[in-house]
C-alpha cells in the first residue's frame, strides 16, 4: 500500500485564525480588567451642613453644623466661601488647622481646628459636630443683607458634600 499524499492545506487556515483570535481577545480581556481594576474610585459624601450663624460683631464668625448623613475625616475637604456670588481670594484648604490661617481672624474652631484640646480631636466632622471660622477683614468685610454661602468639597472624591446658604 502507498501513502496518499494530499497537498490541499485550505482547511487548516480558518482553525488557526480562530484560535489566533480568541488568543487575543483573552488577553486583551485580561489587560483591560487589570487596568480598569487598578483605579480605585472613591464613594461620594452625602452630609447635610447647615450654617448656624453669622455673628459680623464677633470678627464675622461663621459657625457650620453637621445636621445628617455621613461623616468624614476634614483632612480630606476644603471649604469654599463665596459672598454675593464672589469666591473669597482666601479659603480653607488645609485642614484640620493648627494656629492661624491667611484670611481668617485667630484659629478656627470645632472640628476645623487641629489642636489637641479639641474636643472632637478625631477630626471627623460626624453628625451633630460643629466648626466655625472667623473671616478676616483684610478677606471681605460682611454687610448686612450679604448672602454667604460655604461650599464645603470631597476632594478625594471630587464633589461638593454640601453648599448652605445665608443671609447675613
Amino acid at each position: 500500500m502507498g501513502s496518499l499524499s494530499i497537498d490541499n492545506d485550505s482547511g487548516v487556515s480558518p482553525v488557526i485564525g480562530t484560535i489566533l483570535i480568541t488568543a487575543l481577545v483573552v488577553i486583551f480581556s485580561g489587560v483591560t480588567y487589570a487596568v480598569v481594576g487598578s483605579y480605585s474610585l472613591n464613594e461620594p459624601v452625602i452630609a447635610n451642613i447647615e450654617i448656624m450663624g453669622v455673628d459680623v460683631s464677633n470678627h464675622q464668625e461663621v459657625v457650620l453644623m453637621h445636621r445628617g448623613g455621613e461623616g468624614f475625616h476634614v483632612s480630606e475637604i476644603s471649604i469654599l466661601i463665596s459672598v454675593n456670588g464672589e469666591t473669597l481670594g482666601n479659603n480653607l484648604d488645609d485642614l484640620p488647622a493648627v494656629g492661624g490661617t491667611t484670611g481668617f481672624f485667630g484659629t478656627l474652631g470645632g472640628v476645623l481646628w487641629g489642636s489637641p484640646t479639641n474636643i472632637s480631636y478625631d477630626n471627623v466632622w460626624e453628625q451633630g459636630d460643629t466648626g466655625d471660622f472667623k473671616i478676616a477683614d483684610c478677606n471681605i468685610v460682611l454687610n448686612p443683607g450679604d448672602r454667604l454661602m460655604v461650599t464645603i468639597y470631597h476632594r478625594p472624591s471630587g464633589t461638593i458634600i454640601s453648599s448652605p446658604e445665608r443671609r447675613v
